[in-house]
């Protein structure tokens, strides 16, 4: 699913100059995005775009939602964490859990539903059910309607990539959201003209100095007939507990830039 009037502010953006920043998976750390919000400087005409994966592990998935939705310079494509909570965060299934909403909670929807559950809840301890019920219902419609994936005149932005089997006219929603070894290891561009930017798998996971890569910016080796690398990865890792680079990135459609922020929560 894709939003052309979405495309079309992106891109005009891009024409009259202004940068569009694509940002990597933030998996609920709110305060580092707003981190690397503030280091992005970001000028009136200025965008960012999230490549999906807003929630789930990290401790204020619903701050991190509520954020995007409130301001008009960002926006998101949907990541298939935001697929589990649209299919899965039902308040049926909170007193009667079944086998897939129990996986989401292994996942990291646990993370989720406490971070809704706390926004909920008032100074005497009290939580807000129905509420907090309203608040999901309305922020998983939201999800359900996000774009699956942007098409600009050099870039596709998408959550986990595309798989080089099927069309790019008509690619399905799962190879969209949850994608990996084919779409990483295609030895021919997705698209001639353009550069596509994902998130969805950690780049340590793709990068070709494995372990010496994390937290770095996967650019493929394989490249289009301008030179631009034909896959660009930014899901640089913020959630693992490894002793290792834990960054949030951001990567600039105008000229290139890439930046950068550790992980403020613990």
């Amino acid at each position: 699913m894709r939003d052309m009037d979405l495309e079309e502010k992106l891109q005009a953006a891009l024409d009259a100059g202004h940068r569009v920043w694509a940002v990597g998976d933030v998996h609920g750390f709110h305060e580092t995005a707003l981190q690397l919000l503030e280091a992005l400087q970001l000028n009136e005409g200025d965008h960012v775009v999230f490549l999906g994966d807003l929630i789930d592990r990290g401790p204020d998935s619903h701050g991190m939602v509520q954020t995007v939705k409130q301001r008009d310079d960002l926006c998101s494509v949907k990541g298939n964490h935001e697929a589990m909570m649209v299919e899965q965060f039902h308040g049926r299934l909170l007193n009667d859990p079944d086998l897939d909403f129990q996986l989401w909670m292994h996942n990291g929807g646990r993370t989720t539903l406490d971070a809704y559950m706390e926004a909920h809840t008032n100074d005497n301890g009290k939580l807000a059910l129905d509420t907090m019920l309203e608040s999901v219902a309305e922020d998983r419609e939201w999800m359900d309607g996000l774009p699956t994936h942007i098409v600009l005149n050099q870039w596709r932005l998408v959550h986990a990539g595309y798989d080089p089997n099927q069309a790019l006219t008509m690619p399905s929603e799962e190879s969209l959201l949850w994608v990996r070894e084919p779409f990483h290891q295609a030895a021919q561009p997705i698209d001639e003209h353009r550069t596509v930017v994902f998130g969805h798998t950690p780049t340590v996971a793709i990068h070709p100095r494995g372990r010496a890569g994390w937290g770095e910016v996967y650019r493929s080796p394989v490249t289009l007939g301008d030179g631009r690398p034909s896959i660009v990865g930014l899901d640089t890792c913020l959630y693992h507990s490894k002793q290792a680079p834990k960054r949030l990135s951001a990567f600039d459609l105008q000229h290139g830039e890439v930046r950068q922020v550790d992980r403020v929560e613990a």
